[in-house]
């Protein structure tokens, strides 16, 4: 359908913005009762003990938050379900692939630093993504980039071969540059003459 505009759901803010790990206030009393849930039917986060009690109904969708290096992440089987999460750079948490909800800050030498590393950059953030067809380091750059997530059809004008085509001529530029930067040393030894 032509002119349907790109639409994030509701809940999709309220998890990129909510704060994990806090206490919960309703189990104060209770051990591990950090707030490591998020229903998306009710847009709230809570802790395991909430799903126990009557306070909250068993029969919404909810994800488990995870940390990895101090950061918060979702499993990708987990997301996958309500979200297209391909193209965003998955890390590995006890044998789990998982994602970054938000972006992790960069060091600022390492932004200042003009050696490029191999690889290819996060097409929102610019930070450096380890696994070449990944364009985003996190759910919240592929959201805020113009090529984010599609929740609805905007045109099916394209025929799949247009689109196919256009994401092969990407991935060979990238590929490309890859080569370049591995390679870039390499060449015929100029040696010092003899004397």
């Amino acid at each position: 359908m032509v002119g349907l505009k790109k639409r994030k759901p509701e809940w999709l803010s309220s998890l990129l913005h909510s704060k994990f790990f806090d206490s919960c206030i309703d189990h104060r009393e209770l051990r591990k009762n950090e707030k490591n849930m998020f229903c998306i039917d009710c847009n709230l986060c809570f802790c395991k003990h909430c799903i126990t009690s009557s306070t909250h109904c068993n029969l919404h969708r909810c994800l488990q938050i995870c940390k990895y290096v101090y950061h918060d992440v979702v499993r990708l089987q987990d997301i996958q379900k309500y979200l297209d999460s391909s193209q965003i750079q998955t890390y590995k948490i006890n044998g789990e692939k998982a994602v970054h909800l938000n972006p992790r800050p960069q060091l600022k030498e390492f932004a200042r630093n003009s050696k490029p590393k191999a690889g290819a950059s996060c097409e929102a953030c610019g930070r450096h993504i380890q696994d070449l067809p990944n364009r985003f380091c996190s759910i919240a750059c592929k959201v805020t980039s113009d090529t984010g997530i599609i929740f609805t059809k905007i045109d099916e004008l394209s025929s799949e071969n247009d689109s196919s085509q256009v994401f092969e001529t990407w991935v060979s530029k990238a590929l490309l540059r890859q080569r370049r930067l591995l390679h870039k040393r390499k060449g015929i030894p100029i040696r010092a003459p003899l004397r």
